[in-house]
C-alpha cells in the first residue's frame, strides 16, 4: 500500500528538502516545501501505518510539536485524516505549538537506522521490566488538546512525575524526587540559564530543586511544604505570579525532550538547547515587562517595539 500525508507545520522552507530511506521493508520519502511537509511510506499496509507514525512521534521530539495532516491519502484515494489521529495526542496544543522550539539545525536527522532506535526505545514495555512506552505516551499526551485545559498545577506535577519515570527506567532507581528533578535538568540543559530565569521569578536560584521537589509533594499529596513553588507566590500580586508554574513546566519539557533525544542517540546542537532556554526566559522578560535585555533576536526586535507602544 502506499500512503501519502500532506502536514502543515509551523516553520517555512525556503529550498524544497526531500529524503529518501527505507525501513522494516517500508520505502519513505518526506519533503520540506514551504509550511508543508509531506510524508510518502510504501509496503505492508499494517507496518507502513506504524513506520508512519514512528516518524510522526520522532518529528514531534525534534520539533516539539505533532504536524497538522491536511490531507492523507492510500492508493490515491483520499482518507479522512480523522483515521491518522486515533489517540488524543497527535493533535497538539495551542499553547505547546505556539511556543514550540526545534532542536535541530536545518534537515531533521532521520534514516532508518535512527528510526529503529526511536521504535526499540519508544516500545520498551513491561516485558522488558521497564516502562518507557508508558513514559513516552504520557509525555505526548501533556502536549494534547485533551490537557489543553488542565490545571496548571497539575500539569506541571505530571512533569516532575515523568521525571521519576526518566530516572528510574533510564539511569538509576531511586525515590529521591529532588535528586531526579536536579539530574533530568543538569543532563540535558545549561543550568545557569535555568537559574537565571529562576531569579528573574523572584525565586533563589540556590531553592529551585527543593522548590520542584516540595512542589511535586504538596500537588500530589495534599500535604504543605514550606519552600514549595506555589509558597514563592503566594501573596504576590506582581506579574510573575502568572509565569512561575508555566516557566518550570516549559523548562522541564524541554529537558525532557532533549533527554529522549539523547537516548535514540542524537545530540542536540548546543546552541538550538541555549536559543530555547533564552526563548523561555525571554517570555518572561517580555511578559513581566521586565528591564533586563532579551536574548534572542527576534524577542529583542519585540522588546523594542513594545518600548515603543508598537505590538507584533
Amino acid at each position: 500500500m502506499k500512503m501519502r500525508v500532506f502536514f502543515e507545520t509551523k516553520d517555512s522552507v525556503s529550498v524544497k528538502l526531500v529524503k529518501r530511506m527505507q525501513y522494516n521493508n517500508v520505502k519513505i520519502a518526506i519533503a520540506y516545501i514551504d509550511k508543508k511537509c509531506i510524508l510518502q511510506v510504501n509496503g505492508n499496509q499494517e507496518i507502513a501505518i506504524r513506520v508512519m507514525r514512528l516518524i510522526w512521534e520522532l518529528l514531534f521530539l525534534y520539533d516539539g510539536y505533532f504536524y497538522r495532516p491536511q490531507k492523507y491519502i492510500q492508493d490515491e484515494k483520499e482518507v479522512s485524516v480523522e483515521k491518522l489521529c486515533f489517540l488524543n495526542y497527535y493533535k497538539t496544543d495551542k499553547n505547546w505549538y505556539r511556543t514550540a522550539v526545534s532542536l535541530h539545525e536545518g534537515e531533521r536527522p532521520l534514516s532508518g537506522g535512527m528510526l529503529k532506535k526511536y521504535d526499540n526505545f519508544r516500545n520498551t514495555s513491561r516485558n522488558s521490566g521497564k516502562l518507557i512506552k508508558a513514559l513516552l505516551n504520557s509525555f505526548y499526551y501533556l502536549h494534547s488538546e485533551a490537557y489543553e485545559h488542565i490545571n496548571i498545577n497539575h500539569r506541571l506535577s505530571l512533569l516532575l512525575n515523568i521525571c521519576d519515570g526518566y530516572i528510574i527506567n533510564m539511569i538509576d532507581p531511586t525515590n529521591n524526587v529532588e535528586a531526579n528533578i536536579k539530574n533530568v535538568l543538569g543532563e540535558n540543559l545549561d543550568v545557569k540559564l535555568v537559574k537565571y530565569g529562576t531569579e528573574l521569578l523572584g525565586i533563589p536560584k540556590g531553592k529551585i530543586y527543593k522548590a520542584l521537589a516540595s512542589e511535586r509533594n504538596e500537588i500530589d499529596h495534599y500535604i504543605y511544604k514550606n519552600g514549595s513553588l506555589t509558597d514563592y507566590v503566594y501573596n504576590r500580586n506582581d506579574k510573575g505570579v502568572d509565569y512561575v508554574n508555566w516557566y518550570f513546566t516549559f523548562v522541564i519539557e524541554l529537558a525532557l525532550r532533549i533527554g529522549f533525544l539523547n537516548q535514540i542517540g542524537y545530540k542536540c546542537p548546543e546552541k538550538r538547547m541555549i536559543y530555547a532556554l533564552n526563548d523561555i526566559n525571554d517570555w518572561v522578560i517580555l511578559g513581566c515587562e521586565l528591564s533586563v535585555p532579551c536574548a534572542n533576536p527576534l524577542n529583542k526586535i519585540k522588546q523594542d517595539l513594545k518600548k515603543i507602544g508598537i505590538k507584533m
